[in-house]
């Protein structure tokens, strides 16, 4: 990118990243701006994002990166909504000391019931969808359970289950976002 283009960029990031502030603390909501690099294929860019509070606990939140993330091949909007320090850290870097995030609660797959640390529950969710008849199977894999190929496990899981009511053709797309442990299988 052009020096200027790369400049026009960054201030409509910081923008963003200032407008979610002013917005959030016009319903008393905590908010302030955080200012750092973020790491994007490989690349090290200038940055910004939020830190919120929510029920008294502070969460990072990147909206830029999160409306940004339906480009590129993803169904959901959330990856960065409310993300704990470690989380956060795998792909920013802040400039200045900043709120420890620590909690999980008002993460938004905790939050929607799909962030699983053991397979056994995450199997059941899924199977719960299929039951529902669910196109979309979106959840979040914690720890351990995301160093395995989770994604393929799933996809086989449900392509099974679909053939066994009966449906011999199915389609599958599948997006995630490995680092923050995120995945969505979409059924066709």
């Amino acid at each position: 990118m052009p020096h200027t283009i790369f400049s026009v960029f960054l201030h409509t990031i910081k923008r963003i990243a200032k407008a979610v502030k002013v917005l959030l603390n016009a319903v008393d909501v905590k908010c302030i701006v955080v200012t750092g690099d973020s790491i994007k294929s490989g690349q090290c860019v200038p940055h910004a994002w939020n830190i919120v509070d929510i029920g008294g606990e502070p969460y990072q939140l990147d909206v830029t990166w999160d409306i940004g993330a339906t480009g590129q091949n993803k169904q959901s909007i959330y990856d960065y909504f409310n993300l704990t320090d470690e989380l956060m850290n795998r792909d920013h870097k802040a400039d200045s000391s900043l709120p420890v995030c620590r909690s999980k609660k008002a993460n938004y797959y905790v939050q929607k019931g799909c962030s699983f640390q053991m397979r056994h529950r995450l199997m059941a969710y899924i199977d719960r969808l299929i039951e529902k008849n669910e196109r979309i199977y979106e959840f979040r894999a914690e720890g351990r359970l995301n160093k395995v190929a989770i994604e393929k496990k799933v996809a086989d899981h449900i392509v099974q289950k679909l053939y066994e009511q009966g449906r011999s053709s199915v389609g599958i797309r599948t997006c995630s976002n490995k680092e923050l442990g995120i995945y969505c299988i979409e059924i066709s």
